[in-house]
């Protein structure tokens, strides 16, 4: 009897550990895309965050990295941050917007605003998302300073 009910709690232990067994199926991670900065007295906050990325040529190596940042504010819903990283190859770092290596601009009232200097950083990269920060000066003075962003990773042909 005791072996009886022994076992019956064994199987019961080991069938609730196999079912509790991380099974071969796809994770669903969710991302929570967002783009922020300081532009004087108004905070940038991004309704929407898009990431693409620009093959200049078929068989080329040179790929572009665009992330656009559409205001929220609802004074302003034409604002939009766009931040660029020239030869794009998937890795870390600090992209200098004087060197050519980035680009940004503030588009405010339709009217695109360049950035004269600054920089584009990406910190982390994950198999599903890019996470950096930005500042820059554009060519009318406004400072664009304390910018973050959070992304999913963009996908391109191969």
């Amino acid at each position: 009897m005791k072996k009886g009910f022994f076992s019956l709690i064994l199987l019961f232990c080991c069938t609730l550990a196999l079912n509790s067994c991380i099974k071969n199926t796809p994770y669903e991670t969710t991302l929570d895309p967002y783009l922020t900065a300081s532009i004087g007295t108004y905070n940038f906050t991004s309704k929407t965050v898009v990431p693409t990325t620009v093959d200049t040529q078929a068989h080329d190596s040179i790929v572009t990295l665009k992330i656009t940042g559409n205001s929220s504010d609802l004074g302003y819903v034409n604002d939009q941050i766009i931040l660029t990283v020239s030869s794009y190859k998937e890795k870390i770092g600090t992209f200098s917007i004087v060197q050519g290596q980035a680009s940004a601009t503030f588009v405010h009232n339709h009217v695109a605003d360049p950035a004269i200097g600054g920089i584009v950083a990406i910190t982390k990269i994950s198999a599903n998302s890019l996470i950096g920060y930005f500042s820059f000066q554009t060519a009318s003075g406004t400072s664009v300073l304390d910018g973050a962003f959070s992304v999913g990773k963009p996908w391109y042909f191969y």
